[in-house]
């Protein structure tokens, strides 16, 4: 088994208690994210053992941070596990100053490495899929009243929307966004508009 592989396998036992302590991202969320993260690093010619524990640190206090209230620590608080974890075994400090560079800039439009601008569009995925919204609003957004979910699910898309920085991934993604934004505007509209649209 390769070094890295050694590496995931410990890193996914722990985000795995993470998750099923405090459920705000999902297994599911972390792999999809993973998973693109991995195939846009083949499509850029990028490191994928970078990618592997980038995309895999990137949220993974996320849960703690919300249920403690402190959401906006999110990142420093997964930055401040990985520097802890990756302690314990043998990296490089070019490799672990790409891995951290996954986590601190998945917020930022400019990056100090392909890896990091990778793993920081592969988030963005989670939330530009027609099914990955109707999960937000399975999983999230019940007791939430419709005025609350349609600005959250606005909000969120444009924002996703705006943060992709790779051609490959606007390409990829306009379409969805596009159909998305349509079918958002068309539920603003209740029967009386529609057919006052049509006379």
């Amino acid at each position: 088994m390769d070094y890295i592989d050694t590496i995931v396998n410990d890193l996914d036992a722990l985000a795995v208690e993470e998750i099923m302590k405090f459920p705000v991202v999902t297994l599911d969320d972390y792999n999809n994210t993973l998973n693109v993260a991995l195939e846009l690093g083949k499509k850029l010619n990028a490191n994928s053992d970078i990618i592997k524990l980038g995309a895999r640190f990137m949220e993974i206090k996320l849960g703690q941070a919300i249920s403690e209230k402190k959401k906006n620590e999110y990142v420093n608080m997964s930055l401040g596990f990985a520097m802890n974890f990756l302690t314990g075994y043998p990296l490089s400090e070019d490799f672990k100053k790409k891995v951290f560079a996954c986590i601190m800039e998945q917020n930022d439009k400019k990056f100090s490495c392909i890896e990091a601008e990778i793993c920081a569009n592969a988030l963005c995925y989670n939330f530009l899929i027609p099914k990955k919204i109707l999960k937000i609003y399975y999983n999230k957004l019940r007791g939430y009243n419709f005025d609350e979910i349609f600005l959250f699910t606005n909000e969120i898309i444009d924002e996703k929307w705006e943060k992709l920085t790779l051609d490959v991934c606007r390409k990829n993604l306009e379409e969805n966004y596009n159909k998305i934004k349509e079918f958002l505007d068309l539920a603003k509209k209740d029967p009386i508009n529609l057919i006052q649209e049509l006379i």
